[in-house]
Order: C-alpha cells, then structure tokens, then sequence
C-alpha cells in the first residue's frame, strides 16, 4: 500500500559532497600518509643499512609493511577531516537556506 509507506525526500547534496569528500581525503590521505611513512623509515634506519641479502630482504618487507600502515592511517584520518567538513557545509548551507538566508 502505497499510503502506508514513509517516503524520505533527501537530495543528493546530502550524501553527494559529503561522499566525495570521504573518497578525495581518502586519496589524498593515502599518498600522504604513504609518503611520509616512507620518509620516517628511512631516517629512522638511515645509521645501520643492511649487509647480506636477507637484511635487504627484511628491510624492504618491513618498510613496504610500514609504508601500508602509514598509508591507511593517513587516509582514515584525512577523509574524516574532510568528510567532516563537508557534513559542516552541507549541514550549515541547509540550516541557512531553511531560515531563509
């Protein structure tokens, strides 16, 4: 029965600039936060690099690890920065156009 059901009417700025927003800080977090960790690996282990293969082995595996961690934080912490902040615009552009501003 069509009477019975609940309609939302939302519009898509709602979950539009917000998602967009999510999936650039996302981007844009990882490569950061990939960069950054890579560059800390390096200087923390600049003072003893490794000698025989396996060192090399380890030492590469271990940084690539790093590298993905640091990555990953990155992203979550830039696409909740930017998620954020376009909920704060879309939230307050319709709390202005809801009073008539």
């Amino acid at each position: 029965d069509q009477r019975a059901a609940i309609h939302l009417n939302i519009q898509p700025r709602f979950y539009l600039v917000p998602g967009t927003a999510i999936i650039v800080g996302t981007a844009i977090g990882l490569m950061r936060g990939a960069q950054t960790a890579s560059l800390r690996f390096l200087a923390e282990n600049v003072h003893r690099p490794p000698t025989t293969v396996q060192g090399w082995y380890f030492y590469n595996k271990t940084k690539n690890y790093k590298v993905m961690l640091g990555g990953l934080k990155g992203a979550g912490a830039e696409a909740s920065r930017l998620g954020a902040v376009a909920v704060g615009w879309v939230g307050i552009e319709d709390g202005l156009e809801r009073a008539g501003m």
